[in-house]
């Protein structure tokens, strides 16, 4: 009897192991394939409603920060509109300070808390994301440090922090998921607009001045994430949202993707035919639609467009900033009459009909006027692999500084006074930097004579008396 017993004991403990280890298996394997999202397909998750199937409406912006009594109802404008999705794009909040001398710091995790409940929990904010989906990306001053990349300390700490900014399941992928917080998601249903965010901060190179000594923005496993998000697409649109622009590369100051970055997106693109393609992006502190000049280099005209600036905005800036920055900035991507220096967010407005699609961009100013705007077809939005021409010549062939400076001496040639107002400001900055440089050596200098030569003076008249 005691045998039988033990010999049922057994079968159930070593039954009970092999179930233990068969789901344990089962575990890791959904895992380690759910953070890189191949093992669940995209067209199941991540769905958002929307309001009217045969026109969708997606609003955008970045570049906030609650400053004093300023007004900040824009939010109010934006909700009038009844978005069917809201999308950050970086800069929800300004969780860095700037200190002197000229550099910004990370204030640490109570202070970064801080300003995401201030921003959250403004009243005006806050009917917005009462009333509408809210999803998005971070940028630079709300991942934790001005220009920041992988190199950032602190990046798990404000990860947890604007996830739960913008109200991310606590059992979000994106809380756990290596190389990043980015994400993707579907308008209405899997056939019509699909929205990828890209994270250019959490495994990002650390350039050693500017964009220059740097190449990868992404990081091994977004890439693959990417690809796969191409690979496996479904909807009509693709909408791919960046913190900082993607194109513009022939400008000197602001933020922008690394060459090598953007020639794999653009590989990636023309790789998988894709068609629909809009790019998003916020950073530069104005609004600006741009086209990628080479159609032939991807199948289509991939356009760009930029919504920044919700109370930190260009024109508030410098005095004419504006007029020097049009005057300044080469026209590969825009033209002047493609920008605007005020408080502004943008909308996406897509129509489906029975044969026909098409999609509006369009840049309102603070009181909720439109004052950019581009209407495209899907049809000039396809991938056509018969223009499809690597050995043709195209603007970008040429490098972006002599770009530039091909437009500045032009400009200078031609008596652009902006240019030369934009020439007096850089120069000026830079010799009272110099200036201010050159006085506090001397400062210091002049301290360490007095403190060292008192003491080497007094050892020499007492060597004197002694004598």
């Amino acid at each position: 009897m005691r045998i039988a017993e033990f010999r049922v004991k057994l079968s159930y403990w070593t039954l009970l192991f092999i179930l233990s280890i068969f789901l344990l298996q089962c575990v890791q394997t959904s895992s380690s394939t759910t953070t890189t999202g191949k093992t669940v397909p995209s067209n199941q998750r991540n769905i958002i409603p929307v309001k009217n199937p045969n026109e969708i409406l997606l609003s955008f912006g970045s570049c906030n920060a609650f400053v004093g009594d300023e007004p900040n109802d824009i939010f109010n404008r934006i909700r009038e509109l009844h978005p069917d999705v809201w999308v950050w794009l970086g800069d929800v909040t300004y969780i860095d300070v700037f200190n002197l001398p000229p550099r910004f710091k990370y204030r640490g995790e109570e202070y970064a808390r801080d300003k995401f409940n201030q921003a959250k929990n403004n009243p005006n904010y806050k009917k917005l994301r009462e009333s509408t989906q809210v999803i998005g990306i971070w940028d630079d001053h709300d991942y934790g440090l001005n220009n920041a990349g992988k190199g950032f300390p602190f990046k798990n700490i404000t990860r947890k922090l604007w996830l739960d900014f913008i109200d991310e399941p606590q059992d979000s992928q994106r809380r756990t998921r290596n190389g990043g917080i980015y994400e993707s998601y579907y308008l209405g249903d899997s056939t019509k607009i699909k929205v990828i965010l890209i994270d250019n901060r959490f495994s990002r190179e650390d350039p050693w001045l500017l964009n220059i000594g740097a190449n990868d923005l992404l990081g091994p496993e977004q890439w693959e994430w990417l690809e796969n998000e191409f690979k496996h697409n479904e909807a009509q649109y693709i909408v791919i949202g960046s913190g900082v622009q993607v194109i513009a590369d022939d400008r000197v100051l602001p933020e922008r993707w690394f060459k090598q970055s953007k020639d794999r997106l653009v590989e990636l693109i023309r790789k998988y035919k894709l068609s629909g393609v809009i790019l998003l992006s916020g950073d530069v502190h104005f609004a600006e639609i741009m086209k990628y000049p080479c159609n032939e280099r991807i199948g289509f005209d991939l356009y760009e467009f930029t919504s920044s600036g919700m109370t930190h905005y260009t024109s508030s800036h410098v005095p004419l900033v504006d007029n020097i920055i049009n005057a300044m900035y080469p026209l590969t991507y825009s033209l002047p009459k493609d920008r605007f220096f005020e408080r502004n967010f943008g909308n996406l407005i897509f129509k489906f009909g029975e044969n026909s699609s098409s999609v509006k961009l369009e840049a309102r100013n603070y009181y909720g006027v439109p004052v950019l705007e581009k209407e495209l077809s899907y049809s000039q939005l396809t991938f056509d692999e018969t223009i499809i021409n690597n050995n043709s010549t195209c603007i970008v062939d040429t490098p972006n500084y002599q770009r530039f400076l091909k437009h500045y001496a032009k400009g200078l040639l031609h008596g652009e006074k902006y240019l030369y107002l934009g020439t007096f400001f850089v120069v000026f900055g830079v010799t009272l930097l110099i200036f201010i440089l050159r006085s506090f050596i001397k400062l210091i200098s002049w301290i360490l004579r007095k403190v060292f030569g008192r003491g080497s003076q007094k050892s020499s008249v007492k060597k004197t008396k002694q004598e």
